[in-house]
């Protein structure tokens, strides 16, 4: 009896070696495995997120901001640690020189702190080009052409926008949509359309680059006096037939004309009522329906 209780005495510690062993050599490689970053991811952008250069000018040290940019061509990742590079995205119409751009260094930190190990080149679809969006900490900054970010949480669009695509002016010559509306839209015609993101209580589509606007034809029920209407944007006062006819859906497509899987929302700045010029090509018209797929977009105000 004493000898079987001593053979099961040896097998448990032999067992309990063995795992040590494992745990030890587990822990051994840790640092050489790129760290898993999926608990980090969101699945939606960070609404009001602003560009690289608003957060080198005005992020201050300990604050908590949210941020976009893309990574840059070459040299975004450290190749040993959880640190990633963003330039200012440039806009269509005025495009920095990557050397002249301001960049944000973003760096996964544990809990001490420290940059972890690895790199995450690769990883959740960051790479090269990736638009990406960034939740952290401000850890320090020169006020002029960069900062320094830990972030907390990351997204990164599965069809992000492409750098450039939007304008830093309006077109002052753009017509309402209404204005436009007037006389029929026809597939493959070349557009400038100004209106404000509506029609809906949901005018984002969720997910998706697609969004609605109405011509100034149609008044938000926010500026109606004595109006209360919670959701303003929804034109309810106007019945549904007049808001087709005096609005078009914008869509934001990759080279096959598929809307890319990203949210509209958020994006400097866009919201209900946002008024907006949209430069693109009509792509489908159906009933009293007009699509525009937009190659680029100016935040009118």
């Amino acid at each position: 009896m004493r000898q079987a209780v001593r053979r099961v005495a040896v097998i448990a510690v032999a067992i309990c070696c063995v795992a040590w062993g494992v745990a030890d050599s587990l822990a051994g490689h840790a640092g050489d495995r790129p760290p898993d970053i999926a608990g980090m991811m969101k699945p939606e952008l960070f609404p009001g997120a602003v560009e690289v250069s608003e957060a080198v000018a005005k992020g201050k040290p300990g604050e908590m901001i949210a941020l976009r940019g893309h990574v840059p061509a070459k040299d975004g990742f450290d190749a040993s640690r959880a640190i990633f590079r963003l330039e200012e995205t440039p806009t269509a119409d005025g495009v920095t020189p990557a050397s002249d751009r301001p960049v944000a260094t973003v760096r996964l930190v544990s809990a001490a702190g420290e940059p972890l190990k690895g790199s995450v080149e690769q990883q959740q679809r960051l790479k090269a080009g990736a638009e990406v969006f960034v939740l952290g900490t401000v850890r320090s900054g020169d006020g002029k052409a960069a900062v320094e970010v830990d972030a907390v949480a990351l997204h990164v669009p599965r069809g992000g926008l492409p750098p450039g695509f939007f304008l830093k002016e309006a077109d002052p010559a753009a017509k309402d949509v209404s204005e436009a509306r007037t006389q029929p839209l026809k597939v493959g015609q070349d557009v400038t359309l100004r209106g404000r993101i509506g029609g809906g209580t949901s005018p984002f589509v969720a997910g998706r680059a697609i969004f609605t606007i109405v011509g100034r034809a149609l008044t938000p029920c926010n500026e109606k006096p004595d109006d209360h209407c919670g959701t303003p944007w929804d034109y309810c006062c106007d019945s549904k037939a007049e808001i087709v006819a005096n609005s078009v859906t914008v869509q934001i497509a990759d080279p096959k004309g598929q809307p890319l899987r990203t949210s509209m929302k958020g994006r400097r700045g866009l919201r209900e009522l946002s008024e907006v010029v949209v430069v693109g090509k009509v792509t489908a018209v159906g009933g009293e329906g007009v699509v525009v797929t937009a190659t680029s977009i100016a935040v009118a105000r």
